[in-house]
């Protein structure tokens, strides 16, 4: 059974504990967060690391004000840390193109390799909205933009670098739909994709024709396991076979993500949770667990929660299901991307 070298990190750890642990993994390391704003995981994520003398930090954010306020947190525990801040937004492809055209000149301007891509926005909202590409706005930010973003890098990700993908346990309420992945009006969902009637004796499914936000949400969170799941492949099969790729859970935690939510919907996740709920320190050590820790390097993990490797729903470790999202999701981006390198624009 895979296992991390700290079994005693769990629901409670904290992110600052998780780096001091492995402070000698983290010194001299070259750090990609998106998502990155104060309160945040982002923000926690990036105080944790700072404090252990990475080589190099860069902050991706939709808004240089909150980087600079993050940064600013920074240089109060940490005066010398490198950091660097990139605008993205994820939602818009053209957006993450020329944030993938800064980050990788920053890196060749340092003559540095990135060992560590953690792939941390994300939204949640309660209405439909699509992308500037027209993609329903949660898998549009929460998988498509992270899958051409990490895609771009690629080529300048260490021999031994890791990618980690912020999931959540609301992976587990539906599994990709590919037959309707982008929710459109009126359109027929495969029988095997419907979602349990649970959801509806729960109150999580509207009904009707509208928007199913926990269904969309749901999806796009799959969509990061099965990610990491297509990327370890092609890394097993590629020349970096030291590459690792993995999806965390990192709790129930109130951030910005649900910014855009309504009021229905917050009481809902709300009263969906009557415990365990974490602080943005505790949310954000299973991701450094994951992007650190050297004993998970060659063991079969995809998925974690609580800082130890967990079993993700059925759907979330197919890895059928992982080629064919990866065939979507090259088929909504306009490109094909190969084992460790790109093959060209549709």
């Amino acid at each position: 059974m895979a296992s991390t070298t700290y079994s005693a990190f769990g629901a409670k750890s904290t992110a600052t504990e998780v780096a001091r642990a492995f402070g000698a993994e983290i010194e001299g390391k070259a750090v990609l967060i998106t998502g990155v704003g104060p309160k945040g995981l982002g923000e926690a994520l990036a105080l944790a690391i700072a404090a252990q003398k990475p080589r190099l930090l860069v902050l991706a954010s939709r808004t240089i004000a909150k980087l600079q306020l993050v940064e600013d947190k920074i240089r109060s525990i940490a005066p010398e840390a490198p950091v660097q801040k990139v605008q993205v937004d994820l939602s818009s492809q053209k957006s993450v193109r020329h944030a993938a055209t800064e980050i990788i000149q920053i890196l060749r301007e340092k003559d540095f390799k990135l060992d560590v891509l953690i792939n941390n926005a994300g939204i949640n909202i309660s209405t439909r909205q699509l992308s500037p590409e027209g993609i329903e706005l949660q898998f549009a930010t929460n998988h498509v933009g992270p899958f051409l973003l990490t895609n771009l890098v690629l080529p300048n990700l260490s021999p031994v670098g890791r990618v980690v993908n912020v999931s959540s346990e609301g992976h587990r309420v539906t599994g990709v739909r590919f037959s309707d992945w982008n929710f459109e009006p009126g359109k027929t969902v495969a029988e095997a994709e419907k979602p349990s009637e649970r959801l509806r004796e729960l109150g999580f499914l509207k009904g009707g024709d509208g928007y199913e936000v926990w269904l969309a949400y749901g999806q796009s969170k799959t969509a990061n396991i099965l990610f990491a799941l297509a990327l370890n492949e092609r890394f097993r099969k590629g020349t970096e076979m030291g590459r690792r790729a993995l999806a965390c859970h990192p709790g129930n935690i109130w951030t910005e993500l649900v910014r855009d939510m309504n009021q229905e919907d917050l009481k809902k996740m709300e009263t969906s949770v009557t415990d365990n709920w974490k602080t943005a320190d505790q949310g954000a050590a299973t991701m450094l667990v994951a992007a650190f820790d050297p004993k998970l390097q060659h063991q079969n993990v995809t998925y974690m929660d609580d800082c130890q490797p967990r079993r993700p729903a059925r759907w979330a470790g197919d890895a059928a299901k992982a080629e064919q999202l990866w065939e979507l999701s090259e088929s909504l981006v306009g490109e094909r991307f190969g084992p460790g390198q790109r093959q060209g624009r549709l």
